[in-house]
């Protein structure tokens, strides 16, 4: 009679331990180890429906952004039977080594940590369809580092999707301030300075309820100042998106908000028109910020990538 007690404690246990992970929307977090051996967390909304998923979504997120940007498609995908990984970008706020909070001494290491990343989660769901989802700055990250990606891991990925894609930036320094900062670029390229002083008055709303800098100071990952050499690659990631996007042969899918702080819905619809790959899809968010995954029309963004992700698994 007690060893079976003993049992039923043993599974009851184990049963518990294992419905907290299968039935929480929170992400199972981890560590994986990049190309030069350095270290970088990441969060996993696994699959609900079965242990193997029908397919997984890889997010970049964007800047100054962080792997939590993903907690609601995360959480609304792995009840679907797809899983989302998504792994915090070095020089982010989420890079755990301090001094290099801030600044890429080059964005091929942004490259080649999309590359390692793909092929840890490879390794845990070989059988699986891989997809890539970039968001912001992750979509030039997803779109410039497509052809550094080793050709068995280009293989396995079955579509792409951009959601607010930065292919495009808001007005232009005025002339004095502009020539400065080129200067200072030149000279003096691991300077940090705050993003906000480069910043004109524009509208910074990034939900329909939030501000762009209000939020960013909010979140435990806020990086106040950037070196000036990253803010000149990303510029120089953003320019040369017309020639990086129409380079990538696989299905592609954009999500782009009627209403972004940065790139108007025009330029993300010529940007859609050179791209040539036949199977390219469009959705506009009339109503929603750059923050697609958490505004208004969040549930619309959810089911149209579950539905697209799923024709192509």
């Amino acid at each position: 009679m007690i060893p079976d007690l003993n049992k039923c404690f043993i599974l009851f246990v184990v049963w518990s331990f294992l419905s907290t992970i299968l039935l929480s929307d929170e992400p199972v977090r981890s560590s994986w180890k990049s190309f030069d051996s350095s270290h970088f967390p990441f969060s996993k909304w696994p699959s609900k429906e079965k242990p193997n998923p029908n397919a997984v979504l890889i997010g970049v997120h964007g800047f100054s952004g962080a792997a939590s940007d993903f907690n609601n498609l995360g959480a609304h995908l792995s009840n679907q039977g797809v899983s989302l990984y998504a792994y915090e970008l070095r020089g982010q706020g989420n890079d755990p080594e301090e001094s290099s909070v801030g600044d890429i001494a080059s964005v091929e290491h942004w490259y080649k940590d999309l590359n390692s990343f793909i092929k840890m989660v490879h390794k845990e769901t070989p059988e699986a369809p891989i997809f890539l989802y970039g968001e912001s700055l992750g979509s030039l990250i997803v779109m410039h580092g497509f052809p550094y990606l080793d050709d068995s891991i280009r293989e396995k990925i079955k579509g792409v999707i951009y959601a607010s894609p930065l292919i495009a930036l808001p007005g232009e320094l005025p002339p004095v301030k502009n020539f400065i900062v080129r200067i200072a670029m030149f000279l003096f390229p691991k300077m940090k300075i705050s993003i906000r002083s480069l910043a004109s008055n524009q509208n910074t709303t990034v939900t329909s309820d939030t501000d762009h800098w209000e939020q960013m100071a909010k979140t435990p990952h806020f990086v106040p100042k950037y070196t000036l050499r990253t803010l000149g690659s990303i510029e120089a990631l953003v320019y040369s998106s017309k020639e990086a996007g129409p380079k990538i042969s696989k299905p592609t899918l954009i999500l782009y908000p009627g209403k972004d702080v940065f790139t108007r819905p025009d330029q993300v619809d010529e940007f859609f028109g050179i791209l040539k790959f036949k199977d390219k899809t469009k959705y506009l968010f009339k109503e929603s910020h750059h923050l697609l995954a958490f505004d208004k029309e969040k549930n619309k963004l959810f089911n149209i990538v579950e539905k697209w992700v799923k024709d192509r698994s």
